[in-house]
């Protein structure tokens, strides 16, 4: 801790020798200023000693007693060696475990006979271990050489002044006769060899201050191991208490997973048996109806095997069959009325029926000035729409139901899916008669039709075949493409199909497999939408793997419509309008939800999008159309409930022409309706 060490500057830079000038005085010794390092002390005039004394009586080296006048000290000086109890110069300073000193005395009525104390400055709690506690309290030895140097010895509490003397600035400092170090703590010069320097204080001692101030270190250190080991103590008391913590946190955690996998797996029970019982009673139903039709057919042939005379029997069997046969057909129209689906987000069934509302919807804005071309810009086409009177100017009703519509890229004909007719019907605008059909023996069911121009194609979805089918331009059956199944190039019950001729690809609505496939004309797979992969945890029997499975975004799509850029898909499930970027797939804007408000869908079936990226949504379940920007604001919502021109029943297809002439499909109305 400490070494010996060469000659130094001493601590106190020039101290002064003093001498009486009267003749028969002895020689005192005085008080001499000291200069010392600037941030302390100042240095103050020397004085004189009497050159008048005999040198035999003059000692070999004068050790002068140091003052210092304590009022002229600098306030921090004066705080430091001050006891905070007392409020004068500390007396025997003894430090508190906190680094706090005060007078052994104040100490020693402050304890008393208390067990615990607090340090009267900083509060902290302090354990009183023996009666002779503050008496084995270390000194503070920073404190101790501040005392020396201002001449407070341990049992001196106020310096003694010395007398007066003539001041004499032509001496030179004693300090340049010196032969040694001054000891920081007895003020003695010593020879360089008998000085120990203390790296913790920074001061000069000699042999035997030096003895005491490692006794006095000791101390110290003894404090410092209690207090080491009272830490470790408290650290392992917070270790212990921080492992219980975390052990009981991570107890909750299993806890609460427990019973959250637990809730989860009854809910999961509980839609499993209502999914089990709808599709039970479902079952039963058309199983009724199966029976009754069945027994319908048998009656209906023997009436036909029946070559006699008509008798009144005979016409009210007929009359009978007639009418029981309304009633089946009505019945298995009906049959599949309600629709239902799992909504993921909140985990439950949801079900809606196919009946139609009278939703909100937009009267005309007062005709205004007329635009030479309504295409002209964003604005020009919006106030077009908003302006336009949606009443049609021509309603055709030569199908049963009706469902995708289009218009021939080659001579202008409509061709109109019949479901119910298993063909294609194609439609001479102008004079609105049927030029032809489309159809081939294992057409069951059209719903939306596609044309790719550059090839001279047309393509057909069958919901219930589970495939497209491919006619010439001419109307030439080709072939078709696809079959029932999940893999890619397989479809369940499409729906929509849209084309894109730069690239020669077909867009189609794969419905029962919630997904978007992108094939080549010749059925070759490209790419889907909607469906990624994820990573899923899987539970075995020991640990937890984690999985890599398919899943989807869409609920039930139904419609699709490509552009140069975008492609746009109408997820019905989820009552939402998924616009996404052709080149990398990304989702640009979604919008839409579940209700009857302006903006809202209730089983959308449709769509279509106009020369200006403008987006006409078919919603079949509010019975109108709604009219969006590209991005996703609301135009203008035409439509209402009824059979009237202007009103829909089911809306089941739509197409908009280059001259922004719309046609809207009418299932349950039977017609179409050109605006």
């Amino acid at each position: 801790m400490a070494e010996k060490v060469k000659k130094k500057p001493s601590f106190f830079l020039n101290f002064k020798r003093f001498n009486s000038h009267r003749g028969d005085e002895t020689v005192i010794p005085t008080t001499p200023q000291v200069q010392t390092a600037p941030a302390i002390y100042r240095s103050t005039s020397s004085r004189q000693v009497n050159s008048n004394i005999p040198d035999i009586m003059k000692p070999r080296n004068i050790i002068p007693f140091i003052f210092y006048d304590l009022s002229r000290l600098s306030g921090g000086i004066k705080d430091l060696i001050q006891c905070s109890l007392c409020l004068e110069i500390l007396s025997r300073p003894k430090m508190l475990p906190c680094q706090h000193t005060f007078c052994c005395n104040c100490l020693k009525i402050y304890v008393a006979d208390l067990p615990i104390i607090n340090c009267p400055i900083c509060r902290t709690r302090i354990q009183v271990h023996s009666v002779n506690f503050v008496e084995d309290l270390p000194s503070n030895l920073y404190i101790d050489t501040l005392l020396a140097m201002v001449g407070v010895t341990e049992d001196k509490t106020k310096p003694v002044t010395p007398p007066s003397t003539p001041l004499n600035n032509n001496l030179q400092s004693v300090e340049l006769f010196a032969a040694g170090v001054r000891c920081s703590h007895c003020l003695t010069i010593c020879d360089n060899l008998d000085i120990s320097n203390c790296e913790h204080c920074k001061s000069n001692f000699c042999k035997v201050c030096w003895l005491q101030h490692l006794d006095d270190m000791r101390i110290q250190i003894g404090s410092i191991l209690k207090e080491l080991d009272s830490a470790a103590s408290r650290l392992e008391h917070k270790i212990e208490h921080y492992e219980d913590r975390f052990d009981r946190i991570i107890e909750q955690i299993n806890m609460a997973a427990e019973e959250k996998v637990n809730a989860i797996l009854e809910a999961k029970m509980a839609l499993i048996t209502e999914a089990s019982e709808l599709h039970k009673s479902g079952e039963m139903t058309a199983l009724a109806l199966k029976e009754s039709v069945a027994e319908a057919q048998d009656v209906a042939k023997r009436a036909m095997t029946i070559r006699e005379n008509i008798d009144d029997d005979q016409v009210m069997t007929f009359i009978n069959l007639h009418t029981n046969t309304l009633q089946l057909l009505t019945e298995v129209s009906k049959w599949d009325a309600e629709k239902y689906t799992f909504d993921k987000e909140n985990f439950r069934i949801e079900s809606d029926s196919n009946t139609p509302y009278d939703a909100e919807s937009d009267d005309p804005l007062p005709e205004a000035a007329k635009q030479n071309d309504p295409m002209e810009s964003d604005a020009t086409l919006t106030l077009h729409y908003r302006s336009r009177n949606f009443i049609p100017h021509y309603i055709w009703r030569k199908t049963s139901r009706p469902s995708g519509v289009g218009i021939s890229p080659w001579n202008n004909h409509l061709y109109i899916c019949g479901m119910d007719s298993h063909s294609v019907l194609v439609v001479e605008r102008s004079q609105a008669k049927i030029v032809t059909r489309l159809s081939c023996d294992e057409m069951l069911c059209p719903v939306h039709i596609a044309f790719m121009k550059s090839l001279g194609e047309i393509y057909v979805t069958d919901k219930w075949k589970h495939c497209i089918h491919v006619f010439s331009k001419d109307g030439e059956y080709l072939r078709s493409i696809g079959q029932k199944g999940s893999r890619v190039g397989m479809f369940r019950s499409p729906e929509g199909i849209a084309t894109d001729n730069a690239q020669h690809h077909i867009y189609v609505v794969d419905t029962g497999n919630d997904r978007v496939q992108v094939i080549q004309s010749d059925g070759k797979f490209v790419d889907q939408y909607g469906v990624a992969t994820k990573q899923q945890p899987m539970h075995t029997t020991t640990v937890w793997e984690t999985k890599e499975i398919l899943c989807t975004e869409f609920n039930g799509p139904t419609a699709v419509a490509v552009t140069n850029d975008r492609v746009i898909i109408l997820d019905s499930g989820n009552r939402r309008v998924k616009v996404y970027n052709k080149q990398d797939k990304s989702k640009i804007i979604e919008f839409g939800s579940l209700g009857q408000r302006k903006g809202q869908f209730r089983q959308p079936e449709c769509l279509a999008v106009d020369p200006m990226g403008f987006i006409l949504v078919g919603d079949s379940g509010n019975c109108r159309v709604q009219v969006f920007k590209p991005n996703g604001q609301l135009v203008r919502v035409f439509g209402r409930l009824g059979s009237e021109p202007g009103k829909f029943g089911w809306i089941s297809g739509i197409y908009v022409t280059k001259q922004l002439d719309i046609i809207v499909s009418d299932t349950k109305n039977h017609s179409v309706n050109f605006f």
